[in-house]
């Protein structure tokens, strides 16, 4: 699979990824984010902010929903695996210029069970560490896996 991200060959790398149980996952995290910050804007405040709050939350949510359904194609996710990040593309420009060579990921792989592994990549200047994006591969018959989650990085 990895070498697939690297060549950027999809056909290869869509026999690896579950891509609706991914969208599913990103959703949810996603409208737990949410739910979160519209708890703490919800705090204090007039019953004014707090419906305004509430109505931004909630269009937040369903433009969430279709970023995600937009972005989860198979050149996002190798792009997220090779560079072991997770960005919007065109959110920020690469350091890199043409002539670079891609930095190298270190993986660090926890297992979970037998049936499941999470993999945190980390580049030459970063440590792997629960603040990094975590790839969730499940057991896909007996000796297939496919990536089905991406966890996003901690809150602080």
């Amino acid at each position: 699979m990895q070498a697939a991200a690297k060549e950027k060959d999809a056909d290869a790398f869509n026999a690896h990824v579950d891509y609706p149980k991914l969208r599913e996952s990103l959703k949810g995290q996603f409208s737990a984010m949410m739910a979160d910050t519209m708890q703490e804007t919800g705090r204090g405040g007039s019953d004014m902010e707090k419906a305004g709050a509430s109505l931004g939350a909630m269009l937040g949510m369903a433009l969430a929903d279709r970023f995600i359904d937009a972005m989860v194609r198979p050149e996002f996710v190798m792009k997220a695996m090779a560079e072991a990040k997770l960005e919007a593309p065109g959110a920020s420009k690469s350091t890199q210029t043409s002539g670079d060579k891609p930095r190298d990921v270190r993986w660090t792989v926890e297992r979970k069970g037998v049936d499941r592994v999470i993999a945190y990549g980390a580049n030459d200047d970063q440590e792997p560490t629960a603040k990094q994006v975590g790839f969730v591969f499940d057991r896909s018959g007996f000796a297939t896996w496919k990536l089905s989650e991406i966890r996003l990085p901690a809150k602080n």
